[in-house]
């Protein structure tokens, strides 16, 4: 791919169906930006197709609770692009493919080409184990997982919130 250039479908559904891996371990930090209520991690995602892929995760750790888990593709030094996601009890609304909306549900995204952030209500029973829910996304975009993933943290709230 050229530089400057955004993904195309063709090319996101190659990269979402090779092996990939991941090796190493993961620890969960705190988002100082949402005050401590949120956790999150990026880790690099390992392939022989020589794209720059980056796993994050993010949950918020108060009730409700959300988890969003995003496989993005970095291109140069400034753009990155959400490909592939699964968002519990997340928000968005489609807006050239259909009108489709979620509040609070469960979606997953997927780059297209027509709508580079078009959601879908998954067919499948997500789990509701968090460490299931990591494991079963790696495995739907074919991530071999062989590290150590830790606990999500404790919320911490900063004094006087």
């Amino acid at each position: 791919m050229t530089p400057g250039l955004k993904p195309t479908e063709a090319e996101v559904a190659r990269i979402v169906a090779a092996e990939k891996r991941i090796a190493a371990n993961i620890r969960w930090n705190h988002d100082t930006g949402h005050n401590r209520a949120w956790a999150g991690f990026g880790v690099a995602v390992e392939n022989n197709g020589g794209w720059d892929l980056m796993l994050y995760g993010n949950r918020q750790v108060v009730m409700p609770y959300k988890v969003s888990y995003s496989l993005s593709w970095r291109l140069g030094e400034t753009a990155a692009y959400r490909i592939f996601s699964l968002d519990i009890n997340g928000r968005h609304q489609n807006q050239v493919i259909n009108r489709n909306s979620w509040e609070n549900q469960t979606h997953k995204q997927i780059w297209k080409d027509a709508e580079p952030k078009f959601a879908y209500t998954p067919a499948e029973t997500i789990p509701e184990e968090p460490l299931a829910i990591f494991r079963e996304f790696c495995q739907e975009c074919n991530i071999v997982f062989t590290g150590q993933i830790g606990a999500v943290p404790e919320p911490q709230f900063d004094a006087g919130n």
